[in-house]
């Protein structure tokens, strides 16, 4: 029976030793009933050497469906460590963008050694036009090889040449969806296995075909965008071409999963003011060589806030109470802004905010804070006047809820406007919120705060 992927973590303690006592007999025994793709959960709780001495203790096939899950770097430290002997057969299993994903970055020496071990002639043609693009562009991640199939083309010879490129225990997702060229090489159509094998045998392919004139992607887009595009057309596939229509490669929904995945890693540590590789890295100066940039803003803007707290300490003395609301009205407006920011750059990062929706998606963040901030801010109001109601009156409560009105109003603004400028000056959206929102959320919130109760409150 197949472990389930929780198991695999379970098994950690007992495989290490096994590894230890040397008992690779029973140890190879347990691998056998593990799922090798399970172990990429657990790659991180191994050492260096007990990772190579498990990997080698996988079939072949096994060894493959293993190294296709690890990210890139668990995935070159193995080829460093391999002998040639146990890199060859990776190597020759593997599809052209994963090979090119890997050898992007490597030292020429290390990536000359290992396309020496490559015999597909074919595979490496396609490596060297994967890597002339550049990384995370559609032309990096696209599949060089496809099927080349004509109009004129009948359902059984289209049939015949896909069976003829396949090969034994390899995946090809990107053969599923395929798309037809004219004698220059130029995209015409599409169609999809299915297609072919419910048509009739003599049925030729310009009466099967549908356009992909809106479809078609250049190579030196970004892989967000491509993301983009899938996700509005639900695409199972898309075409890469050159500027002249001409078919260069395939992309395929599972080649955007993971895109998908990293890209939402990527954004989520943006947001808070950090980088994807904090999430693996193991040194903590790289780690707080990420955070520290964000949170020197944040002191910064921390110190501002309390330059503006102390030129207001004639009031604080009049009215200690209005300290106590003070952290609780910047925190509100802190989350507020965060909520519309999040909202915002995802809708950015879809490609669902553009021209006159920019300003129907601030008007709207606007609403929805000053909606909120009327229903706390009456909320906190009546809270202040039945706590300090018999002693600073009426006047006091007031300062409290339109503090908090505008505290949030204004920071569901900065959420939705944040992300839009930067966007509109070709900088990450991403970088808008978290630490950038909060910090002048609470900078606005504390000086409208403290500048009404000046104004209501003063004795004179």
């Amino acid at each position: 029976m197949t472990h389930q992927p929780h198991s695999i973590v379970l098994l950690v303690p007992e495989i290490k030793e096994l590894l230890r006592a040397k008992d690779y007999a029973l140890l190879k025994s347990v691998l056998k009933e593990c799922n090798p793709v399970d172990f990429a959960d657990a790659w991180r709780m191994f050492e260096d050497g007990e990772k190579l001495q498990i990997f080698k203790l996988f079939n072949t096939a096994s060894a493959l469906r293993l190294f296709e899950t690890l990210e890139v770097e668990d995935q070159r430290s193995l080829l460093d460590k391999l002998s040639a002997e146990n890199v060859a057969p990776l190597l020759e299993g593997m599809d052209s963008p994963d090979l090119a994903k890997i050898f992007n970055r490597m030292p020429a020496r290390a990536v000359k050694k290992m396309t020496s071990l490559i015999k597909r002639q074919e595979a490496l043609a396609h490596i060297d036009l994967l890597m002339k693009y550049p990384e995370h562009t559609a032309g990096s991640i696209m599949h060089p090889e496809f099927v080349k199939l004509t109009p004129k083309n009948t359902a059984r010879q289209a049939l015949s040449r896909l069976s003829a490129i396949l090969r034994p225990n390899q995946q090809k997702d990107h053969l599923y969806s395929l798309f037809v060229t004219d004698e220059e090489g130029r995209v015409v159509g599409a169609l999809t296995l299915q297609d072919l094998i419910a048509a009739p045998e003599d049925e030729v392919l310009s009466e099967l075909m549908t356009s992909v004139e809106s479809l078609k992607i250049l190579p030196h887009v970004d892989q967000e965008e491509v993301a983009r595009l899938f996700a509005k057309y639900q695409l199972t596939a898309a075409p890469v071409t050159d500027d002249h229509g001409r078919l260069l490669g395939v992309i395929t929904a599972n080649d955007m999963l993971s895109i998908v995945r990293q890209e939402a890693t990527e954004d989520i540590a943006k947001m808070v003011g950090t980088r994807a590789v904090d999430v693996n890295t193991r040194s903590i100066f790289k780690i707080v060589g990420y955070r520290m940039p964000w949170l020197l803003v944040t002191l910064g803007a921390g110190m501002v806030i309390s330059l503006i707290i102390r030129s207001f300490e004639p009031i604080l003395a009049q009215v200690i109470a209005l300290a106590s609301f003070s952290p609780l009205i910047a925190g509100m407006g802190g989350n507020v802004g965060s909520q519309s920011a999040t909202i915002v750059v995802r809708s950015i990062a879809l490609g669902q905010i553009n021209g006159h929706r920019k300003m129907t998606t601030i008007l709207r963040e606007a609403g929805v804070g000053l909606t909120m901030g009327v229903v706390y801010g009456g909320l906190l109001g009546l809270i202040a006047y039945g706590i300090y109601g018999d002693r600073y009156h009426l006047q006091f409560s007031l300062v409290v809820a339109v503090g908090m009105c505008t505290s949030m109003t204004i920071a569901a603004i900065m959420g939705a406007v944040g992300p839009i400028l930067l966007d509109q000056l070709e900088i990450d959206p991403a970088t808008a919120t978290g630490p950038l929102i909060t910090t002048f959320t609470d900078i606005i919130s504390n000086l409208t705060y403290f500048a009404l109760a000046t104004a209501l409150l003063v004795r004179t």
